[in-house]
């Protein structure tokens, strides 16, 4: 992906990698470095463009992955021979650890532990990403 800051066609980006991603696109105003004014909904996740990668975050809390599906996503292969946990990393962190040893965790109203951010770096991670949350919640 490219580095959206400052970029005034950023929307353009934008809706083609929701787009592919077959990922719904909203209207949203920026407040950051990325000038857009579209972000994309999938079940109870938002993602928003940053620079060069996507930040997705779950509107409500006990709507995160748990952290056994948290788990399964980090350690599926990525095509390039890596695993996605590379990818998508839980929480942000820009060291991929995975979502159990990194804590990016928090515990429901059930007191099971889900995992509530991801940051996206590239247009496969987004891909399953979106492919993980339809089939998930069964979204169409």
């Amino acid at each position: 992906m490219i580095n959206l800051a400052g970029n005034k066609d950023a929307d353009k980006h934008i809706y083609e990698e929701l787009y592919l991603a077959g990922i719904e696109a909203i209207k949203e105003e920026s407040n950051g470095e990325v000038p857009y004014t579209v972000i994309g909904r999938i079940g109870y996740w938002k993602l928003r463009r940053a620079w060069y990668y996507w930040i997705a975050t779950v509107e409500y809390r006990k709507d995160g992955l748990p952290l056994d599906v948290a788990m399964k996503l980090h350690n599926t292969q990525h095509p390039t021979m890596t695993i996605m946990g590379n990818t998508i990393r839980s929480g942000g962190h820009c060291g991929c650890p995975s979502p159990d040893e990194y804590g990016a965790f928090k515990l429901n109203d059930e007191g099971k532990r889900y995992v509530d951010c991801y940051h996206i770096d590239d247009q496969i991670g987004l891909c399953e990403f979106a492919k993980l949350i339809k089939n998930l919640y069964v979204i169409c």
